[in-house]
């Protein structure tokens, strides 16, 4: 039971503040943000390499994906009806992105692998501290004044930040199950 403490720690941080921003992703049906958001973010692991510090890949990563989080809200504001295709050609272009780059090295296609997968049930505390950090100022707002999240500029960096803090510890697909299954 004490070996699972942390992997449970970090599903259900990822569940406090996933679950408001999958019912604002549902509401925007824009359901393939988290996708495109944590191909730009782990782009952005892949560019500093496996010889960076955690410090320096989760900077990197989530540089990348706020970069990501601001083109989709400015896509949104320039083309509304299209903005779930549009999201779609983002998640296509940082895949491609992170391919290309990873076909370089055939250690950079095993990091894209080990960045998508995640690693949960071998987290530890210690990787917990940024996803909580960054969680409960976030958790807080959303759970306290929801409506802030209607506004794309609160939304889509707050998006962002918790996507790419995430991503490394629950892998791409449990990502997407914490924001999409509890919003429905």
């Amino acid at each position: 039971a004490r070996i699972l403490a942390a992997p449970l720690g970090a599903g259900l941080l990822a569940l406090l503040g996933h679950l408001p921003l999958g019912v604002q992703v549902l509401r925007r049906r824009i359901v393939f943000i988290d996708l495109a958001i944590a191909q730009f973010a782990a782009f952005g692991v892949l560019i500093v390499g496996d010889d960076a510090d955690r410090a320096t890949a989760l900077a990197a990563g989530m540089g990348f994906a706020l970069a990501a989080a601001l083109l989709a809200a400015w896509l949104e504001s320039r083309w509304p009806r299209q903005r779930e295709a549009l999201v779609g050609l983002l998640y296509v272009g940082g895949s491609a992105a992170a391919m290309l780059w990873a076909s370089r090295d055939p250690h950079d296609g095993q990091a894209l692998a080990r960045i998508l997968a995640g690693d949960i049930l071998w987290a530890g505390w210690q990787d917990l501290a940024p996803l909580a950090l960054a969680t409960a100022p976030i958790a807080a707002l959303a759970w306290r004044r929801p409506r802030l999240l209607d506004d794309s500029r609160v939304f889509y960096p707050c998006f962002a930040v918790l996507v790419s803090l995430s991503v490394p510890l629950l892998g791409l697909y449990l990502v997407f199950a914490t924001l999409i299954v509890p919003a429905l």
